[in-house]
């Protein structure tokens, strides 16, 4: 079984942001954290063992215990799994609490959402989520009492499916919103986008997001992978997201992430979101 080290060699830090930080920021801007989602009480699933953090022999500090523990006590166990390791902690800064953790199973990406979407279903709980294609996705709820965001994020990976369980407080994260830098390419047409970025890894982090009011996302990726292909990026196949959304891996130099385009439904237009990991310098 992997231990928590290796996985961090063999998980690139721009799969993993995309999966957990994307998600929660594609939360918030969706508006679901302000008021759009609504959940009348708290629920918690009873204390699983197979979850729980040893008492001793496990190498973890005190603070790594509890940080285990808030990122596993919203979710029970899956039941194929292993046991489940502390990954990151509060690395968005100390005003963005956030604790992932990670498991690994021989299921499917699909066999493991559809089991959280009816744990979340089962409690009454309003399951917000995205597919991306066969290889991952994410399912999870808003709790309006905590104001935090908690998260299933899965990934295919060698063989198997990696789960990131985290919660986090992204409130604060959207202040931190500043105009997009020239050098990122976006379509033009595009309304009131902002970027957030952060340093993980060793590299930045941003993640860019906006609105379209007319057009299909098969119509404007299409026009947007004309764009980056005349602005010297290299642009991967489209692949199928949510319903009728489309998203693709982009890289220039050392600079590389992936682009997704998605209706607004149950608004008119779509949303483009471009989230891309920076090392070295501008491309």
């Amino acid at each position: 079984m992997p231990s928590s080290s290796s996985l961090v060699i063999r998980v690139p830090a721009l799969l993993f942001s995309v999966a957990v930080v994307g998600a929660l920021i594609g939360f918030a801007w969706e508006g679901a954290v302000y008021g759009k989602r609504d959940i009348s009480e708290e629920w918690s699933p009873p204390p699983s063992l197979d979850d729980a953090p040893e008492a001793k022999g496990t190498g973890r500090s005190p603070s790594e215990e509890v940080a285990l523990k808030r990122a596993l006590v919203h979710f029970p166990a899956y039941p194929r799994a292993s046991r489940a390791e502390l990954l990151a902690v509060d690395y968005l800064g100390p005003d963005v609490p956030i604790a992932v953790a990670w498991f690994s199973t021989q299921d499917t990406p699909e066999q493991v959402l559809s089991h959280y979407e009816k744990v979340l279903l089962d409690n009454g709980l309003p399951v917000l989520g995205q597919r991306h294609g066969v290889n991952g996705g994410w399912v999870g709820y808003w709790s309006p009492a905590k104001e935090e965001m908690r998260l299933i994020s899965v990934l295919a990976q060698g063989g198997e499916t990696l789960g990131f369980v985290s919660a986090g407080q992204v409130g604060p994260l959207l202040k931190r919103a500043a105009s997009v830098p020239p050098w990122m390419p976006l379509p033009p047409e595009l309304r009131e986008p902002v970027t957030l970025s952060f340093n993980m890894e060793g590299a930045s982090h941003h993640v860019v997001a906006g609105k379209l009011q007319e057009g299909t996302p098969s119509e404007v990726g299409a026009r947007y992978r004309e764009l980056l292909t005349q602005k010297g990026w290299e642009v991967g196949a489209v692949e199928s997201v949510d319903v009728g959304g489309v998203a693709f891996e982009v890289m220039r130099g050392t600079t590389l992430g992936r682009a997704t385009v998605r209706s607004r439904l149950p608004e008119a237009g779509v949303e483009v979101q471009l989230s891309l990991l920076q090392r070295g310098a501008t491309p």
